[in-house]
């Protein structure tokens, strides 16, 4: 098994970087995530951290569970025999719990904080701009002369809803043909560009989508607003937090790496 770096007491192979790579990001990113992680678990390991028996077999049933195990390809498992599996979980154990032992106790952020940014940046914190419509939709042979006859005999919401109820070809001919309400994207773009430019109970003309034909009639629109604050500072909170988190980890892997740098060997005429 060639050897691509070594880490204190830690090796890292070749296949450990291959396996890596399938993570994401090319040789050398896979190679410093790899760096990272043993000299996350050094610390953990000088520290006197330990897994129990009950973590390893709750970690282990998680891992089976997962789709995308340890961050690797579906069917990476199968790759794996009994002992390299069972080092990795520990390895991922007592990684986590010395991370987890680097944060104090978590410390609410204030809520004027919260509200100071949530007032700097409102622009982000909105909902997007929805309509609510309804459609006939014809398909099939003659579809366009069909619509277009349809369309000759609308002219106001009740005959919308009779020939919609009578001709059209989509099951919601029962309610209407209501669509509920959607942002722009989740429809087709041919829908999008008819319904976001109707008025309130504007009908359109006929035109395509790749379902068939239809005609619009826009029931209801939701403009772009402003979460409201008490809905939001939650998550706000908890994504603030998260950021912090990642913001000390990065400095102090920054740190182990000059503790560490003359324990940290790469073989240069392995990784380019």
């Amino acid at each position: 098994m060639k050897i691509i770096a070594k880490v204190v007491n830690h090796e890292i192979s070749e296949q450990d970087v291959t396996r890596e790579i399938a993570c994401g990001g090319n040789g050398a990113q896979a190679l410093r995530r790899l760096i990272d992680r043993c000299l996350l678990l050094e610390k953990a390991n000088k520290k006197g951290l330990a897994v129990s028996d009950e973590e390893f077999d709750i970690a282990l049933m998680e891992i089976l569970d997962e789709d995308e195990p340890f961050g690797l390809p579906a069917g990476s498992l199968q790759d794996m025999d009994a002992i390299e599996m069972e080092t990795l979980i520990k390895r991922n154990i007592l990684i986590r719990k010395y991370i987890a032992s680097l944060f104090p106790a978590e410390i609410p952020i204030e809520e004027a904080k919260l509200r100071e940014l949530y007032d700097e940046q409102i622009h982000i914190f909105c909902s997007e701009e929805m309509v609510r419509c309804s459609h006939i939709l014809i398909k099939g042979d003659n579809a366009l002369d069909r619509i277009t006859e349809i369309r000759a005999r609308i002219r106001n919401q009740e005959d919308f809803a009779s020939e919609c109820y009578k001709c059209s070809h989509c099951p919601s001919n029962e309610c209407c043909g209501d669509l509920g309400y959607f942002p722009r994207g989740k429809l087709y773009p041919q829908i999008d560009e008819v319904a976001f430019e109707l008025q309130l109970n504007e009908i359109s003309m006929p035109f395509a989508s790749p379902e068939g034909y239809h005609i619009l009639m826009l029931t209801e629109r939701k403009c772009k607003s402003p979460i409201p604050f008490d809905e939001i500072k939650d998550s706000l909170a908890c994504h603030i937090l998260q950021m912090e988190r990642e913001y000390f980890l990065m400095r102090h892997l920054s740190e182990l790496y000059e503790e560490f740098k003359h324990q940290i060997l790469v073989f240069d005429d392995v990784v380019k």
